[in-house]
């Protein structure tokens, strides 16, 4: 009798836990893929991240001393992976395409698509757009303007330190 009850309640217990293990790992393997690409960057590169944030199917990355940004974005398996010569670069900006609703009196802004440019020094080469929001993708908006706002200070700062450094040589 004891024996019969440990094994209904074992099935019981698996049956409950394994579907959250299959659903955890599923959504995990676009990750993976990126996050061994982002380590391949790493050490082809010699590259070591001062600073790195995570989001959605997102990375992004800041190396000062190497004067790199590394940005990752997973589509259905396939990794877009930017790395960017921060000595090239001539500055950022923040593209914000938002539309507003009005409902019952108020006024609602919902932000549609969030975008850093970059530009560069050479004027012949385009201007690079890392996306860090799109209300038509399956992640919802998850503090990306405050994030881009962060990544463009911090892209700004080194920059500036390349210009001392350009003014002091």
């Amino acid at each position: 009798m004891n024996i019969s009850m440990l094994l209904v309640s074992a099935l019981l217990v698996l049956c409950t836990i394994i579907p959250f293990v299959i659903l955890n790992k599923s959504g995990k393997g676009d990750l993976k893929i990126m996050s061994k690409e982002i380590k391949n960057i790493m050490i082809e590169s010699k590259l070591k991240f001062d600073l790195k944030e995570s989001w959605g199917n997102s990375f992004i990355a800041l190396d000062s001393n190497n004067k790199k940004l590394v940005f990752s974005k997973v589509f259905d398996g396939v990794v877009a992976l930017e790395n960017i010569d921060l000595n090239d670069v001539s500055k950022t900006k923040i593209i914000k395409k938002t539309y507003e609703i009005r409902s019952k009196n108020k006024k609602e802004t919902v932000l549609e698509k969030l975008d850093l440019e970059i530009s560069f020094l050479d004027h012949e080469k385009p201007t690079m757009t890392l996306n860090f929001y799109d209300i038509n993708s399956i992640y919802m908006e998850d503090y990306e303007l405050v994030r881009a706002e962060k990544w463009n200070t911090a892209i700004t700062g080194a920059l500036k330190t390349n210009i001392k450094r350009a003014q002091v040589a």
